[in-house]
């Protein structure tokens, strides 16, 4: 009986401590929640795009793309935008984002924004940095939402309609970032991007640059076929055509497009895809005079032979010369555009900055003029990864003899 009442007395704290931790776990339960704000979501307007413009009288104004609820289209039985855009104007850009509550009685929220796009009348005026500084500080938008210059009013872009996906920002999102892998002709940059290149010693970023087509008005859509070039939070040049592939290549960021070359005699063009290039520089200050010297290799596939053929060694080194001085050419041209601004977008001085930091703090106080006055040579190396699936030669030519 001892041994019993002894074991009975040893279970009775077990029994307490199993409450009691029972009791913390149900305690835990009530305190969790499924908003940290105990928000609904009735009580949000999702924000997937913004853009901002300067008006005439020093304001901000802000164009937030809003997605509607699916619900709201699909309950009326007919087809209808599933997006919403709602313009503010404020001092700050907070202020303006605060004042969407008057307009659509629901606060922003930009944990799914896509896209920030900025006039270039407003780049130009400087104090970009500060412009975009709420979207840093705020918790909800996301380091990878693309940031795009445009040409003219930001606002107006939002009111394209979307060819394929459901809202303009997401397209603009994946435009950004297809264009460059594929074309060659604009740049990606993110938030998280923009910040660690104007944080860089020489403060210089490239930024996509949307304009609308002045071709044919039937097919007037914005395209992404172009570079902003930002220096010190302020827009100060851009880059189109031959200049923006040329300046990717430069940068190393050249990761597919196509390249065109004349025809040995001289009447028309053939075109070859470039698969990708490895770019390296080589940088050396003599007598404070600044001598890049860039090496690159460049892979291409013959995609569009009209005039030249492929039929031995010879011929593909005739094609992969032409090639050669046609990279050289939009390299050099995106060099000496760079220059005449003094915009050091392809990181010589970060790269200065870099390795040799005592040199630098001898060079930074008048770098763009010793950007400007540097020295460049080129050295471009051609490799043909494929002739296409027809040969070396045009497809509809004939029979060899």
């Amino acid at each position: 009986m001892p041994a019993r009442g002894a074991g009975q007395h040893c279970a009775a704290p077990r029994t307490s401590a199993r409450i009691t931790a029972l009791a913390l776990v149900f305690a835990a339960f009530l305190l969790m929640t499924g908003c940290g704000d105990q928000a609904e979501l009735t009580e949000r307007a999702f924000v997937v795009g913004a853009a901002l413009d300067a008006t005439d009288d020093g304001k901000l104004l802000l164009t937030l793309q809003v997605y509607k609820p699916s619900q709201s289209v699909a309950a009326k039985g007919k087809n209808g935008k599933p997006y919403v855009n709602v313009k503010t104007s404020g001092r700050t850009v907070i202020e303006a984002i605060r004042d969407i509550t008057i307009h659509l009685g629901r606060k922003a929220q930009f944990s799914h924004m896509r896209a920030i796009l900025v006039s270039d009348k407003l780049a130009r005026q400087g104090n970009l940095d500060k412009i975009l500084d709420v979207f840093y500080r705020d918790n909800e938008p996301r380091l990878t939402c693309s940031v795009i210059i445009t040409r003219g009013e930001a606002g107006r872009y939002l009111d394209v309609a979307p060819l394929i996906e459901s809202t303009i920002s997401q397209q603009y999102y994946l435009t950004e970032r297809t264009t460059t892998r594929f074309s060659g002709k604009s740049v990606h940059m993110s938030l998280l991007k923009l910040a660690i290149q104007l944080r860089k010693a020489a403060g210089t970023a490239t930024l996509p640059y949307l304009n609308f087509s002045t071709g044919d008005q039937t097919t007037t859509k914005p395209s992404m076929a172009g570079v902003a070039i930002i220096q010190g939070g302020k827009m100060v040049d851009k880059m189109l055509g031959f200049d923006s592939e040329g300046l990717l290549l430069l940068k190393n960021a050249y990761r597919g497009g196509m390249i065109e070359v004349a025809c040995p005699s001289g009447d028309g063009q053939e075109s070859v895809e470039i698969l990708d290039v490895d770019t390296s520089k080589k940088i050396s200050v003599t007598d404070e005079n600044v001598n890049v010297e860039y090496r690159m290799r460049v892979d291409v596939a013959a995609m569009e032979l009209t005039c030249s053929s492929i039929m031995g060694s010879s011929d593909e080194k005739a094609l992969g010369e032409s090639i050669a001085k046609q990279v050289e050419s939009h390299a050099m041209s995106a060099f000496t555009h760079l220059q005449r601004s003094k915009s050091d977008a392809v990181d010589i001085g970060n790269t200065i900055y870099k390795y040799h930091p005592s040199v630098w703090r001898r060079l930074k106080a008048d770098w763009p003029e010793r950007f400007a006055q540097a020295d460049v040579r080129f050295n471009v190396e051609v490799v043909f990864v494929s002739h296409g699936t027809s040969g070396g030669k045009p497809f509809l030519s004939g029979p060899q003899e």
